[in-house]
């Protein structure tokens, strides 16, 4: 079915200074994550979710023994942190200018922000 003006979800008003973003990040170092916590905290983002994540090469070399030939051809940690959080662009573009800027090249996270057209249950 086509959407149409009817039938799309209504965007939330934004209030000015109030571009929701969301922030992932992903962290396969713990102690890339802990500066990162520090980090958040020193830009305002006091509130997100993490996760304990696995890897796909974590999951080929535990749960797929077909592909055990490519475990030597695969990195070798095995667990990750995912980092969830509702912020402000501007709040994502200084967590990515700290990732950027801050983090060793080894232990550097992942990060993607993806605009939020609305929020449900959000406290502020």
């Amino acid at each position: 079915m086509a959407e149409t003006p009817e039938t799309r979800p209504a965007e939330q008003p934004k209030q000015p200074g109030e571009d929701r973003v969301l922030l992932v990040v992903i962290a396969s170092d713990p102690t890339a994550m802990d500066d990162l916590f520090t980090a958040l905290l020193d830009i305002g983002i006091t509130g997100a979710t993490v996760v304990e994540s696995k890897g796909m090469a974590a999951v080929l070399r535990e749960e797929m023994p077909i592909f055990a030939g490519l475990v030597a051809l695969l990195p070798s940690a095995t667990g990750s942190r995912m980092l969830f959080s509702i912020a402000t662009s501007e709040q994502a573009a200084s967590v990515a200018e700290f990732i950027e800027n801050e983090e060793r090249s080894e232990a550097r996270p992942i990060a993607v922000v993806l605009p939020v057209i609305r929020t449900v249950g959000l406290r502020r």
